[in-house]
């Protein structure tokens, strides 16, 4: 494992010390140390076109998938797992999203069973499984048969909920962190207090010596809920505070008398951070290898490391890092000895000074949408975004779901608020090390890439391994073979199927030829299993933004109407049903099933084949029935022409032939020609090929081959089986709500006006988007992102 070096400045008592006193070279000791990694670890978070919703609605979500280290998108990430858990932590669904280039989109259809309460919504994957629970972010879901209680977010994004911050009113709660963990005899020390009061307290303290009980030092008030004290640690010491007027009095400690602590000091230097280094001399008489190194990390990632040197008659080691090698978020300074023993760390929270943007200008006005013109400010790479367009005066929104906050302030325990700089130092060593056992062990959780099969083949055939079993699937494009075992058992890898959906299995000999099989199936699914229970029950959103409320049903007032189902049930319409009617409700139902055939909407040929009338070949129905083709016999092949042709060429060309939307191409003809006709349910041909793109210029004939039977012959069998799993098919637009507005009202507070979410803004050129927008109405636009570079995005543009 490769660590970065850089170089360091290091002042010690007020004289440079060069880096080339250390004798011998650091690599050894540093590369042995198991505290350090390099795992690609993700990291999550989650943006819904809202935070309210109603049973029988569909929620539906932006994923962002990211690296730990750096918030760029995590490139390896395939199999996304989004389980949503109720209010009992109960496990209510779980389901599989494809991931790509570290975003996934889609929606997930709520039950229309589920009671009212705060519901969890956790993103998470097989390889995350090896480190951490999954990320959680939470969601109000209210029962539309429950119109006694309502759950409402707080409007304004400025403002807190306090329910949950209760403390004694009758005495502040005040806690101390020494920092970098630990004090240390006749030194100099700093602790820091936190004071939890319901007031906005005014603070004044002091530290008493227990032996004279003389005052050694002041508590310097840093904000109404903070404040530190610096001090040399020679005796027993108390903390007096007075606040508004109330006294309280906390024992301090006694310190450790060897050891090594680590303070962050001030620079006048711009482009650096400070730290000194403190030890006793006690300390270093009883160290025999002097040889010490520092580290600049995060959680285990290393960014940079500078060995040094103790000297037996100097106590304190000024260190400075680059601001430009520091993580944006939590970074960690571990000083380790020559044993790779950790002696000391400080964590500190570090926070980008530059901040991503995003300007708006307005292109154009409908009556029912805007375009808008988007640029990224400070913001040099493409930026991946997703966006709510919600009314104005929505209650249907958590202001405080950032992915600004969820992604620099993961739950690490020691984490800083960013807005007092308030270090939070642990009490333990190796707390910020928190993946360090993994490096000692083989990780169980392997990275998923797709779904798996696993089947046996239910034939005796002599020489398996003369054989493959071929697998199409032509909604998702999938056309692949893998070896058959000499158990008959075969296994494919790497699936990428939707569900629900269907695939053809087939079995092939050495000659590429087909025959006559059945196949059973083992499984097809992927190895992550979602936990029953909600393990990790601390939420990555802050839930002090939520409140929950009783309304009161009010009959009379129709601003509070909740939203009602569309669910209802309707007379059947009698029609008298003709042969015709019939065939278009078949053929509708088969292209249902074979979505790939709606590129050809209003463009295609439609033939239903009858089993019990049509018992030609192939070749005769396509050369008797099939308009817009022509059938030629050449040798032993047979191959189909498109006779439409435009321009001044009037030479029939070879038709593109798709099997159940896979392209078999006319190398040598059309397979099988001789094959009855019936094994087939629909031959629809776009003559035109519109709609495909330049691969279908020359005309497209779509054969669907009906369930159970032969593809082509005798021996070319293929079965058809269903999905029992497989990837969520992505619907993504908000077109068909299951949901009805009594009223505008109603409508502006829990509908969303729309979703776009997967838009990429481009660096120093101009962004088109349209968006839906009601000519008279206002609108606030909820817009989250990622760039490649790991600028994260979060605005609110109000048209």
């Amino acid at each position: 494992m490769k660590y970065p070096f850089v170089v360091i400045l290091f002042i010690i008592s007020n004289a440079l010390y060069s880096q080339s006193a250390v004798k011998e070279s650091p690599l050894n000791t540093i590369e042995k140390n198991s505290f350090f990694h390099n795992y690609n670890i993700e990291n999550f978070y989650l943006h819904t076109n809202k935070s309210l919703y109603f049973t029988e609605e569909r929620v539906f979500f932006k994923a962002y998938v990211v690296n730990e280290a750096n918030n760029k998108p995590n490139l390896d990430t395939k199999n996304l797992h989004v389980n949503i858990y109720d209010f009992n932590n109960q496990l209510i669904l779980s389901k599989l999203f494809y991931t790509e280039n570290g975003v996934s989109s889609g929606s997930i259809a709520l039950p229309k069973d589920l009671e009212s309460g705060e519901y969890t919504i956790q993103l998470d994957t097989q390889w995350n499984k090896n480190f951490k629970e999954g990320s959680n972010f939470t969601i109000q879901i209210h029962n539309l048969k429950d119109s006694k209680t309502m759950t409402s977010f707080l409007e304004n994004e400025e403002t807190e909920d306090h329910e949950n911050q209760s403390v004694d009113k009758n005495e502040d709660n005040i806690t101390f962190f020494p920092e970098s963990g630990s004090l240390l005899e006749d030194v100099e020390n700093t602790i820091f207090f936190n004071i939890k009061s319901n007031d906005q307290a005014q603070i004044i303290g002091k530290i008493i010596d227990t032996n004279t009980e003389k005052e050694v030092a002041k508590i310097e008030n840093r904000n109404s809920t903070s404040a530190k004290s610096t001090f040399n640690y020679n005796s027993n010491f108390i903390a007096v505070f007075n606040i508004d007027g109330k006294t309280q009095k906390i024992e301090l400690p006694s310190a450790n008398p060897t050891g090594f602590i680590l303070t962050k000091t001030n620079t006048k230097q711009d482009n650096t951070v400070n730290f000194k280094l403190k030890t006793n001399a006690k300390t270093l008489a009883n160290t025999d290898n002097k040889f010490t190194y520092a580290v600049l990390h995060q959680k285990g990632i290393v960014n940079a490391t500078a060995p040094f040197n103790l000297s037996e008659n100097i106590l304190n080691y000024n260190l400075s890092f680059l601001k430009t090698d520091l993580f944006n978020g939590l970074n960690t300074v571990s000083v380790f000895d020559s044993q790779n023993k950790l002696i000391t760390e400080r964590s500190f929270y570090n926070k980008d000074t530059k901040q991503g943007d995003i300007l708006t200008s307005i292109i154009n006005q409908d009556k029912d949408s805007i375009t808008l013109d988007l640029s990224l400010a400070n913001v040099n790479k493409a930026t991946n975004i997703s966006i709510s367009v919600l009314h104005e005066d929505s209650k249907a929104i958590d202001y405080k779901s950032k992915i600004t906050n969820t992604l620099l302030h993961q739950e690490s325990g020691f984490n800083t608020e960013e807005s007092n700089d308030q270090y939070f130092q642990q009490l333990h060593p190796n707390n910020s090390f928190v993946y360090q056992y993994k490096t000692k062990q083989k990780l169980p959780f392997t990275k998923e890439y797709g779904l798996k099969l696993i089947g046996k083949l239910n034939k005796v055939v002599k020489e398996p391994k003369n054989f493959q079993v071929t697998l199409a699937a032509g909604t998702n494009e999938l056309f692949t073979s893998t070896k058959l075992n000499a158990d008959n058992t075969f296994k494919f890898e790497k699936l990428y199927l939707t569900h629900p959906s269907e695939y053809n299995l087939l079995l092939m000999n050495k000659n590429g030829k087909s025959e006559e099989a059945r196949f059973y199936i083992y499984s097809l699914n992927s190895d992550y299993q979602a936990n029953k229970i909600l393990k990790n029950k601390s939420i990555t959103v802050n839930k002090n933004s939520i409140i929950t409320k009783t309304i009161a049903n009010r009959t009379t007032n129709t601003d509070f109407y909740f939203p009602i189902s569309k669910n209802v049930e309707h007379l059947d319409e009698v029609v008298l049903e003709d042969v015709r009617a019939i065939r278009d409700r078949k053929i509708k139902a088969i292209k249902k099933e074979n979505p790939y055939l709606a590129i050809n909407a209003g463009l295609s040929r439609d033939y239903l084949i009858d089993p019990e009338k049509d018992h030609q070949t192939l070749a005769q129905y396509l050369l008797t029935k099939v308009s817009g083709v022509r059938v030629k016999t050449s040798g032993s092949n047979v191959y189909v022409y498109n006779i439409r042709r435009s321009g001044m060429d009037l030479s029939p060309s070879l038709i593109r032939i798709n099997l159940n939307g896979i392209n078999v191409g006319q190398t040598n003809g059309l397979l099988d020609p001789n094959q009855p006709v019936s094994n087939f349910e629909l031959i629809s041909i776009n003559p035109s090929g519109l709609g495909g793109g330049i691969t279908n210029e020359s005309g497209v004939l779509n054969l669907i081959t009906r369930k159970g039977k032969s593809i082509y012959g005798k021996k070319y069998i293929s079965k058809t089986y269903k999905t029992i799993s497989g990837f969520e098919m992505q619907k993504e637009k908000i077109t068909d709500t299951e949901l009805f507005y009594p009223n505008k009202t109603s409508e502006n507070i829990y509908g969303t006006i729309d979703w776009i979410p997967d838009f990429t803004l481009n660096p120093n050129t101009t962004n088109i988007l349209k968006i839906k927008k009601p000519i008279d109405e206002h609108v606030k636009l909820i817009i989250q992102g990622i760039s490649l570079d790991g600028d994260l995005i979060y605005k609110i543009i109000e048209l």
